[in-house]
């Protein structure tokens, strides 16, 4: 009886363990409204937020910033984090595929916290709003997502609807399937998305699609690979991201 209930509590730990946060961020997700802004090209807004390394070891960590289609086509944005701050085309700080200086993790030590993460937004001469999001991984397993941080920021417009206050629990339950997927993909039903676009892990879009109860849509000419999957409401403002793995059939 002993070794059971010895066996039993490390178990216990050993998943305990396996489910602990390693990062977390404050606030999450970050709503930023701005009004009266003077939009023009020099304007340079920024939001900070404090990212904590929960454990006792050392984190080498690997950001990806995604930007929808939908914002305005005016924004640029571009992050800033313990090592640089980067140029607006650059969508991660692991990179080495496309750009081959582009392998500067962003490190904290155990329990550090660092308080000045920074994302600027540029305007340009738009108002409007969007959602902005950014994924964290290790390096040493940069296709596992510890944490994902959520920007939902409207500038100069009232009307303009922040994703994240969409009717939540509507929205809680929507997954898509099969996942992985050979390319063919449907999601759960709900009559808030009304299209979909897909873009691949450094942003750049993939496919978009108009969507209805019931319709299947294709990956037709996309690699095998992780891909972002954005459900958008009438607006195209983004209610939903999921992650979708393209396997194709093995022989």
């Amino acid at each position: 009886m002993k070794q059971v209930l010895l066996s039993f509590f490390f178990s216990a730990s050993i998943l305990g363990f396996a489910n602990a946060q390693t990062l977390t961020i404050n606030p999450n997700p970050k709503n930023i409204t701005y009004e009266g802004v003077n939009l023009n090209q020099f304007n340079d807004l920024e939001e900070h937020v404090d990212v904590t390394n929960t454990t006792n070891d050392t984190l080498h960590l690997k950001w990806n910033r995604i930007t929808p289609s939908s914002c305005p086509s005016d924004w640029t944005t571009l992050v800033c984090d313990n090592v640089q701050c980067y140029s607006e085309s650059v969508n991660s700080n692991i990179d080495p595929a496309t750009n081959p200086s582009l392998i500067a993790p962003f490190t904290l030590a155990p329990s550090e916290i660092y308080d000045n993460f920074i994302l600027h937004v540029r305007p340009g001469a738009s108002a409007g709003c969007c959602q902005i999001t950014l994924e964290f991984s290790t390096v040493e397993n940069p296709d596992e997502i510890i944490e994902t941080l959520i920007y939902d920021i409207s500038i100069n417009d009232p009307q303009c609807l922040i994703s994240s206050t969409k009717e939540p629990a509507e929205l809680a339950g929507v997954q898509l399937y099969p996942n992985p997927s050979t390319g063919q993909f449907s999601i759960t039903d709900n009559p808030l998305v009304k299209s979909i676009a897909v873009h691949n892990l450094l942003g750049k879009p993939v496919a978009q699609f108009a969507h209805q109860t019931g319709r299947q849509h294709e990956l037709v000419n996309a690699p095998d690979g992780l891909y972002l999957v954005n459900l958008l409401d009438e607006n195209g403002q983004v209610l939903k991201t999921l992650r979708l793995s393209k396997q194709g059939l093995r022989p």
